[in-house]
């Protein structure tokens, strides 16, 4: 447990400084508030992989409230309760994949076509590589340079490509994720904070 403590506390205190914003300014909206708070958590305590795959799930998950939403507060109709709304709304967009709700997402103006394109790019850089463990799409052509000895000519230059090489997955993948986690939550992060203030912004969605 010691151990765990001190490697937990050793860059507690840097990581704080990189999301200090994002974790002490809420958005205001306890349905995004918990997962921002946990994403934040992990990249405090370097659990960097978990960040990136939880901002996955923020992803679909913010589209898909946001639009159900959008559709509750767009349906004028009295004969139906809010609960009814909620339930159809739901019903609607629940099992769309997030290419499609991104695009309706900007087709409806929740988001912006700035936005629509950032948010393709996060996608396809980091929520379809690491939700379903595509290699070639997390290190690309990622080349591991090395040496081996020969008892002949000596030293040997060599180069290992990431994505080929199964017994190197584990590592690289934890020392990417350290390195592009933050910055990939702070993007995605930005955003969600735009389209709530643009969101609630106006009257018809007061």
């Amino acid at each position: 447990m010691e151990k765990i403590k001190e490697e937990v506390l050793k860059n507690i205190n840097s990581n704080y400084n990189n999301i200090k914003f994002q974790l002490e300014t809420p958005y205001g909206s306890s349905d995004f508030d918990i997962i921002r708070e946990e994403i934040c958590k992990c990249i405090l305590f370097d659990l960097n992989q978990a960040a990136i795959t939880l901002t996955n799930h923020f992803s679909e998950f913010f589209m898909k409230i946001m639009l159900e939403y959008q559709e509750v507060r767009n349906n004028k109709s009295n004969e139906l309760s809010v609960a009814t709304k909620l339930k159809e709304s739901v019903e609607k967009y629940d099992n769309e994949n997030l290419e499609k709700n991104i695009n309706v997402a900007c087709s409806k103006g929740i988001i912006t076509k700035e936005q629509k394109l950032i948010l393709k790019r996060l996608k396809d850089k980091y929520r379809n590589p690491y939700s379903h463990s595509i290699k070639y799409k997390i290190f690309g052509d990622q080349i591991l340079k090395g040496f081996t000895i020969d008892n002949v000519i000596g030293f040997n230059l060599t180069e290992t490509k990431i994505s080929d090489s199964p017994q190197l997955h584990g590592l690289f993948q934890m020392l990417k994720s350290k390195k592009e986690a933050i910055e990939y939550f702070k993007q995605f992060d930005e955003i969600v904070r735009n389209v709530l203030d643009n969101f609630y912004s106006k009257p018809e969605n007061l």
